[in-house]
């Protein structure tokens, strides 16, 4: 499993989530929002789901990640369908 975050598709996550988390902070100044709130979450919610994806889709259709790596993969996949498929 290190070999993953180590790799290429595992610094996207990462990247990816911290770009999430760090999102916020610069979002507002002087309490006024340069962009919609809904706007800006619904942004990252796509942003994410594609890093996402595209990390868990480059693992498991490579070949080169052991079974333990492309579980966790087909598990993250699964789990941005999900949410985006939920009523």
């Amino acid at each position: 499993m290190a070999e993953f975050f180590l790799s290429v598709p595992g610094a996207l996550v990462v990247a990816g989530l911290g770009v999430l988390l760090l999102s916020r902070r610069g979002a507002r100044r002087s309490g006024r929002a340069y962009v919609s709130e809904p706007d800006v979450r619904l942004a990252m919610q796509i942003v994410v789901s594609i890093v996402i994806l595209a990390a868990g889709l480059w693992v498991m259709l490579s070949g080169r990640y052991a079974a333990d790596a492309t579980r966790w993969a087909a598990g993250s996949i699964g789990t941005v369908v999900g949410y985006w498929l939920k009523p």
